[in-house]
Formats: C-alpha cells, structure tokens, sequence
C-alpha cells in the first residue's frame, strides 16, 4: 500500500479558505506522527487500521489547487505525495505553491527532500534522504540537520 496518491480516491478532509498551508500542514504532520502506514495490510484489523490512517494523513486545500497527503511508512520512511487538481480535473504543476507546502510539511529538513518517482503521472512523491532517516521523530521538529 506504499502507492502514491491518487487525487480522485483521496478519504481525507477538504480545506476551505480559513485553513492555511501551515495550519494544514501541522495537523497532517500531528496525524502522520501518529501511526504508520502497513504494508500488505489488505484485510481485517490492519486494512482498517491503515484506512483510517490514509484518511488522517490526506488532505484536499481548495484555495491551492493541492490534494496532498503526508505519511510515514512500516519502514519508518516520511514521505509527501502533491497533486494540483480542480474540479474540472488536474492542473499544472505550481512550484512556488509546492516549495511552499514542501517547507511547511518538512520544515528545516526540506533541504534533505528528494522527489522520487511516482506511479501515477500527475502525483509528485517527496521523501526524506536516508541521511536525514535515521531520526524517526516527525519532520519539521525543533532540531538541526544532520
């Protein structure tokens, strides 16, 4: 279940123009540090558990376009998944809205951020660098890099 994101299956809450970026951002992070995603949890009490999680950590902000959703995997891997998408479809890549919710969801380990290739086309998926990993405590805490 370590897939990316697909916008139109996306469970998580939509966000109207009184939740900013960085209001959104803390509550996936609180939400991501919460639980984990399982792997192979396709039945029972982990697929639920795991689908309540995909519903906590995925998030759509209409004033930006962004579906996004913010996870930590069984491997103890943070990773980001964006998506720019309207009602009428998906919308072209925004870097400068996408640097922004980078840094909001990562905070100062956004230089320690790779993107790395995603199943679908439309999805961007963004990871913390092994180097950075080995911290398992929630992106964007109070620390310095390493």
């Amino acid at each position: 279940m370590d897939t990316a994101l697909d916008p139109r299956l996306l469970v998580g809450r939509i966000f109207q123009d009184d939740w900013t970026i960085a209001n959104v951002a803390k509550l996936l992070r609180f939400n991501a540090g919460q639980g984990m995603l399982r792997a192979n949890a396709v039945s029972g009490a982990a697929a639920e558990m795991n689908q309540d999680y995909l519903r906590k950590t995925s998030a759509r902000h209409l004033p930006t376009g962004v579906t996004v959703a913010f996870r930590r995997t069984g491997a103890m891997r943070w990773h980001a998944d964006l998506c720019f998408a309207g009602r009428e479809g998906y919308l072209p890549w925004n870097e400068h809205v996408a640097e922004e919710w980078l840094i909001a969801l990562f905070g100062i380990e956004r230089p320690f951020i790779r993107e790395i290739t995603s199943d679908l086309a439309f999805v961007r998926r963004f990871e913390l660098t092994d180097a950075i990993q080995a911290d398992k405590s929630a992106p964007g805490a109070d620390r310095t890099p390493s």
